[in-house]
């Protein structure tokens, strides 16, 4: 787990690079990576990488990393989980290793395979070659964008960083405000949506994207692609058999995460999916005994607190936790640090809690996490699935079905987002329209006018068809702007953090399983309960709410030290976007809004070059 930076000139007469800047950008970089840095020039390209070692903490893992023949250079951020298995395949064609690291597995795979390496990686990973031979770049990133990978193009040359506070460092460049995304934040609670970033002339390689740049210039080419999954033939199998697979990619998936010679811990909240890995790990890992430790938020006497859920389950696997107790005075104190942090606005103040969460794992000594992200879209957990999958029934004509979850959704008093979004799917488009600017009375209407239709939100994400389609489109559309301040939240105190339902090999089979097994009987994962509820408690199964990292964001915003706040901050951005923000406007009620509103301001305000 590291951080790379880079410029590469695609022309033969471009002055060469400048190392000392991509120094500078090491150095920006430097919680990614505290334990080792590098730096490769020549006249055409300049990389650099800052180290957090993982796996094989001898000095062999030094990057930039070089082939035997040294005509490739490599800088890497991630793990590839399989790299054993990958290195005995590779040694059968003949490949011969000098280090037991996976960076030289990488690269090796690479010289064997080309692009086509990338569909055997089981990880999360962004990582640029540069072939001295022929002067190009290649620049990938994992399936569904756990690692980040920025880049700009300016003056016939490419920076590259894997975070945008890096890239801001450039000098002669006026970095301004990228509309579309703006509007996504405020409008649709979404960013990192494709390859934008909040700055317009700084992008992402997209995930499950590679990119190749020479003298001839730059191209994308999308090797990963979820659409595909949606066409899978599950003739002859069986819920019983889909139970069965499910639980043995995930127990795979764990034991492949554990791979690590620096000490491993969990997040763990009272939920599903971290408490299900927890049983897993006990259950398959005997030998962690009781020192294996995990971390927890809480808010104790606030009805969000989930750690009598956690004390039931450690009554069954004695584990070590320890507890963090994040303060609406404490998130005020850290905004301006949590917001450079976060590179950008951050849609929600559970994300600060997150935050809490690695600090104190940082503090416990651990270095990598095993945490729960994904389990939601893997196994449709968000309450609004339902509105999704009654859309779905409504449109196959499936009546029964449909009536049949409707009443069960409603005698489990399921969260209200499950029938407004079946509301908003049956609406038409011009009454669509009208609701999103009734919830947003302090945007001006011509922006909303103008973005609304150009929205990959709007336009991919609300108009998924049924619950399958739903699935997809999160993986495409939403997962990554949850991984973007996971990835952030624990690199700041330079923590691994991976995340086993995310094994590409477990997302392929279930997003391509029936919607039926998915949720039934007005109870979304349905199917992750029956094959591995096993693995946790009844008190945790039995649950009908969905808290995650939750904050009592109203008891935080209420606050006159916020009020205050948010107030300023609003000030600011009317005077700073009054395209966007009507002056006069009374302040939005939500939490949520406050909280984005306070985040956007900061952002729009941090000196990020000073």
């Amino acid at each position: 787990m590291c951080g790379i930076a880079g410029i590469f000139n695609m022309g033969d007469d471009a002055p060469a690079p400048d190392r000392s800047l991509v120094e500078a950008m090491n150095h920006v970089q430097r919680h990614r990576g505290p334990d080792d840095e590098g730096i490769y020039a020549d006249d055409h390209c300049v990389l650099g990488h800052r180290r957090l070692a993982i796996i094989d903490l001898s000095s062999d893992g030094h990057q930039p990393f070089a082939a035997e023949d040294g005509r490739y250079q490599m800088v890497y951020n991630g793990e590839v989980y399989n790299y054993i298995e990958l290195r005995e395949e590779l040694e059968k064609c003949g490949h011969v290793f000098r280090t037991k690291t996976d960076t030289e597995v990488l690269l090796c795979a690479w010289r064997e395979y080309g692009p086509r390496c990338l569909d055997k990686l089981n990880g999360m990973f962004a990582f640029a070659i540069y072939d001295r031979q022929e002067q190009a770049l290649f620049l990938a990133r994992d399936r569904v964008g756990i690692k980040p990978l920025y880049y700009f193009v300016a003056d016939n040359a490419i920076y590259f960083a894997s975070e945008i506070k890096a890239l801001r460092l450039v000098p002669g460049v006026s970095f301004t405000p990228n509309q579309q995304s703006l509007f996504d934040f405020l409008v649709f609670n979404r960013t990192d949506v494709h390859d934008e970033s909040f700055v317009e002339e700084i992008k992402r390689i997209p995930k499950g994207y590679y990119a190749v740049i020479d003298c001839n210039g730059a191209s994308l080419s999308r090797w990963w692609n979820p659409e595909a999954l949606l066409q899978r033939d599950n003739t002859g199998e069986t819920r019983e058999t889909a139970c069965e697979r499910i639980e043995e990619l995930l127990i795979s998936s764990v034991k492949l995460r554990m791979r690590s010679d620096v000490p491993v811990g969990s997040c763990l909240s009272g939920g599903l999916d971290s408490s299900i890995l927890t049983g897993i790990l006990y259950q398959h890992y005997p030998e962690i005994g009781d020192k294996y430790a995990t971390f927890t938020a809480s808010f104790p006497d606030h009805p969000i607190d989930e750690t009598s859920y956690v004390d039931s389950l450690n009554e069954r696997y004695p584990f070590t936790n320890t507890r963090t107790f994040p303060k609406g005075d404490a998130a005020l104190e850290a905004l301006e640090k949590f917001v450079y942090t976060n590179d950008e606005p951050t849609t929600n103040p559970s994300f600060y809690s997150q935050y809490e969460v690695m600090r104190l794992a940082k503090a416990n000594g651990v270095t990598v996490l095993l945490d729960g992200q994904g389990g939601d879209e893997t196994f449709a957990g968000y309450q609004y699935f339902h509105g999704f999958y009654m859309y779905g029934l409504l449109r196959q004509w499936r009546l029964p079905r449909f009536a049949r979850e409707l009443s069960r959704v409603l005698a489990r008093c399921q969260h209200k987002s499950a029938y407004q979004t079946l509301a908003f799917q049956l609406l038409p488009g011009s009454q669509k329209k009208r609701a999103l600017r009734r919830t947003l009375p302090y945007i001006r209407r011509d922006f909303f006018d103008e973005y609304i239709e150009s929205s990959r939100i709007y336009n991919g994400f609300f108009d998924a068809p049924d619950l399958n389609t739903s699935l997809v489109r999160h993986f495409q559309y939403k997962l990554e702007h949850l991984l973007r301040m996971e990835d952030r939240n624990s690199m700041a105190f330079s923590l691994e953090s991976r995340v086993p339902y995310l094994d590409y090999r477990l997302t392929e089979y279930t997003l391509g399983l029936p919607a039926d097994w998915l949720i039934k009987a007005g109870e979304t994962k349905h199917l992750q309960k029956q094959a591995l509820g096993k693995y946790t408690v009844d008190s945790i199964l039995d649950r009908t709410d969905k808290i995650g990292f939750g904050t009592p964001s109203d008891q935080w915003m209420a606050s006159p030290e916020w009020q205050d706040t948010t107030r300023q901050n609003y000030e600011e951005l009317c005077e700073a976007f009054p395209d966007i923000f009507i002056k006069d406007s009374a302040l939005p009620a939500a939490a949520v809004e406050r909280w984005k509103i306070n985040q956007l301001g900061v952002w729009n305000g941090i000196d990020w070059k000073g």
